[in-house]
C-alpha cells in the first residue's frame, strides 16, 4: 500500500511515503511557510521513489490537536488530494503520533515490535505542547502490543489544571486501584520549557501527599523533546485503514479542542499589566 503521511500541526513540516511498509520522509521548518512548501515536498519525495500522486492509496493526515494555521494547512492538501485522486484520508491525532515517534510502537513495516525498548506494554505516556495562550494540548496514553490506547482524549488546559487532570487519570487506571502501584510513566513534548513555573508550583504544592504527580515530575523532567513525525502518521494511518476507519475528503477535518483562537487587545493589554 502506498501512503502520503503529512503534518503540519506544529513549526516543523513533516512528509512521508510509505510504500509496502517502507518509508521515506522529509523533514524541514514549516510554521508560515508550511502553506508555500508542503505540496512540493509531497511531489519531491514521489518523485525520488519513481512515483507519481496518482499511484497513492492513502492519505495520512496529522489531525491536530495543533497550531490552527497548521491543521488548516494539513486538512486543505489532505482533502484536495484526495477528492483528486478518489481515495480516502486517514486522520491521526496528532498527540498519538508524536507518542509514537518519541516512544516507537510500530516497525517501519507497521508491524507492532516485539521488544520494545522505551514503551513496554503498561507503559503510561504523557504527551503535552505549549498551546500558547497561557496553555498546554495534552493526552495521556498507555503502550499496548497492539498500538497505543488513549486514557484521555486531547484536552487544552491551563497548566495548572492539567497537571491535577493527570493525575485523577492515573488514579482510575484499574490496575493502580488494585494494586496500589504505579505504572512506568514516560512524557514527550515541548509544554515542559514554556510552562516550568507554573507546572513546578502544582508539583511543589500537591507531589509531597500525592504519590502520583511525584511520578509524573519524574517523567516531565526526562521528557523526550520532539514533534510528530509524518513517518510515524503513516504508520498510524495504515492501521486505522486496516482498521476501517479512514475516512472520505468530505470528512477530513482537523481535531480542534480550543474554539478560541486568539485574545482580545483588551486581554492582552490586561496580560501586559499583571504583575
Amino acid at each position: 500500500m502506498r501512503v502520503l503521511a503529512l503534518d503540519t500541526s506544529t513549526e516543523a513540516l513533516s512528509v512521508a511515503l510509505s510504500v509496502d511498509g517502507h518509508c521515506r520522509t522529509c523533514d524541514e521548518a514549516g510554521g508560515p511557510r508550511a502553506s508555500q512548501r508542503l505540496l512540493p515536498l509531497c511531489a519531491e519525495l514521489l518523485q525520488t521513489a519513481g512515483l507519481e500522486f496518482a499511484d497513492l492509496d492513502l492519505i495520512g493526515m496529522g489531525a491536530g490537536p495543533g497550531a490552527f494555521t497548521g491543521l488548516r494547512t494539513a486538512a486543505s492538501a489532505a482533502q484536495g488530494l484526495a477528492y483528486a485522486l478518489a481515495i480516502p484520508v486517514a486522520r491521526v491525532d496528532t498527540l498519538e503520533a508524536q507518542a509514537e515517534t518519541a516512544f516507537a510502537r510500530s516497525d517501519s513495516f507497521g508491524a507492532a515490535l516485539a521488544d520494545p525498548v522505551e514503551a513496554e506494554p503498561g507503559t503510561v505516556v504523557l504527551v503535552a505542547n505549549d498551546a500558547r495562550m497561557g496553555e498546554l494540548y495534552w493526552e495521556l496514553f498507555r503502550a499496548q502490543a497492539s498500538g497505543w490506547q488513549s486514557l484521555h482524549p486531547p484536552a487544552v488546559q491551563k497548566p495548572e489544571h492539567a497537571a491535577l487532570a493527570w493525575a485523577e487519570v492515573l488514579a482510575d487506571l484499574p490496575e493502580q486501584l488494585e494494586s496500589g502501584t504505579l505504572p512506568r510513566l514516560l512524557a514527550c513534548g515541548n509544554a515542559w520549557a514554556e510552562h516550568a513555573d507554573d507546572l513546578s508550583a502544582v508539583f511543589a504544592s500537591h507531589a509531597s501527599d500525592n504519590p502520583r504527580l511525584s511520578a509524573l515530575r519524574r517523567a516531565v523532567l526526562r521528557a523526550v523533546a520532539c514533534t510528530p513525525s509524518a513517518a510515524a502518521v503513516a504508520r498510524l494511518a495504515l492501521q486505522q485503514h486496516a482498521a476501517g476507519l479512514s475516512v472520505p475528503a468530505a470528512l477530513a477535518q482537523p481535531i480542534y479542542v480550543r474554539d478560541k483562537v486568539a485574545l482580545t487587545t483588551a486581554e492582552r493589554e490586561l496580560a501586559r499589566a499583571a504583575p
